[in-house]
């Protein structure tokens, strides 16, 4: 909408410039800050000007996060309206069709698609939406309606159980609209039959952006034996023994998560290949539980270890000490993948941790594949930070 009495929120000469080259986000030390801000209601339409008042971009404001400023769209008088969202929405669409043969994927994947704040996850016809800005959840009215006309979803699931909802002053409970089938839903990636809880699962309920990675590692796994850490519902084991893998363990914490990787391993015929352990993954592989048993493969897929910035050392250290006890259960010559999510740990940073608890354990090894997230979630280019998904395959001493 243009709107002349929106907000107008003007920047630094530094700031400004980084908005004019395309930088999607404004921090409060970038404003020049004034009276008028402190009273905004969170989340509304704003102008961001130059020093001298040229307008320079539209987005959202939030006067109660420090990541203040959201942009929506560049120039002098941008329309912030249901067609710029339509646009945006059929566009992100449109790649994923090409992409994917069934329509289950990432769809929407915030500042990557252009949508800062609304990430959209597609299972068939149920989807599961996450807003994360008081600026997308006021901006509602405008997406919406494109989502259901694109779409035609049976139900959407709102996940509004996210910590960057509380931080916007935002409400957490999760909302469903429209007939919820029963149950944990369907996911199908690669012939691959797996199985979502979108209401009481993880996050949106799955992680497509570890496609490509369960994928290389199924392509390897005929045939050989498979520990899958971290395993949550199956999504490393399972294609591995689809592909032919000769046995299969997972090991999770979480029951929730180990009783739809059962369901699933029933559904897709390879149940009598794999194996189930109920476990926090560092009790499993302390010393004194060592059972002896050694794989061919070993997978590591642990949740964030890095929250904030300020938790960068002890999450390295973590990520080595994982990399150090789990490396032990795989096989002279076998294969060892670790993945790590936390978007605070750099690559390099990343690689050096798993490496030096590689070295840690006395075993050598040779780099075969880094990866990152797969093709639906696109990384802004101004935002290299955003590209949070590290995946590492070594193969390990004979």
């Amino acid at each position: 909408m243009r709107n002349p009495d929106s907000l107008s929120v003007i920047l630094t000469k530094p700031a400004a410039r980084r908005i004019a080259e395309g930088y999607p986000w404004v921090f409060k030390g970038d404003v020049a800050w004034s009276s008028a801000l402190d009273i905004a209601e969170p989340g509304c339409l704003a102008r961001f000007c130059d020093a001298r008042l040229k307008p320079l971009a539209a987005g959202t404001f939030n006067p109660a996060t420090g990541l203040c400023g959201r942009i929506l769209a560049t120039g002098a008088n941008p329309a912030v309206d249901a067609a710029l969202f339509e646009r945006r929405l059929d566009r992100a669409l449109a790649k994923r069709e090409k992409l994917f043969a069934v329509p289950h994927y990432r769809w929407v994947h915030a500042e990557g698609d252009g949508l800062p704040g609304l990430v959209i996850d597609r299972y068939g016809e149920v989807l599961s939406i996450q807003v994360s800005t008081a600026g997308m959840e006021r901006l509602k009215p405008l997406w919406l309606p494109a989502v259901r006309a694109l779409a035609q979803p049976r139900a959407m699931v709102f996940r509004n159980d996210i910590p960057a909802r509380a931080q916007e002053g935002l409400a957490a409970a999760p909302e469903v609209l429209g007939d919820l089938p029963e149950g944990p839903v369907r996911v199908i990636e690669e012939g691959v039959v797996f199985r979502a809880d979108l209401v009481e699962g993880q996050k949106t309920g799955w992680f497509f952006d570890q496609r490509a990675n369960r994928r290389h590692i199924a392509e390897l796994a005929a045939g050989l034996s498979v520990l899958d850490l971290y395993s949550h519902s199956g999504g490393f084991g399972l294609p591995a023994a689809v592909a032919g893998a000769a046995a299969v363990r997972m090991v999770d914490v979480s029951a929730l998560a180990l009783g739809l990787s059962r369901r699933a391993a029933a559904e897709n015929g390879v149940a009598e290949r794999c194996r189930w352990t109920e476990a926090d993954v560092f009790s499993f592989l302390a010393p004194e539980a060592d059972d002896g048993e050694r794989f061919d493969i070993v997978v590591v897929d642990p949740p964030a270890f890095i929250k904030d910035r300020r938790k960068i050392p002890a999450g390295l250290a973590g990520y080595r000490k994982l990399a150090r006890m789990a490396c032990v259960r795989a096989r002279p010559g076998g294969l060892f993948f670790m993945a790590s999510c936390s978007h605070h740990a750099h690559p390099p940073q990343f690689k050096a941790a798993v490496e030096g608890g590689l070295a840690d354990a006395g075993r050598s090894f040779t780099l075969l594949r880094a990866a990152r997230a797969d093709r639906d979630h696109p990384v802004h280019p101004k935002l290299p930070q955003n590209d949070y998904l590290k995946a590492l395959t070594y193969r390990l001493d004979a």
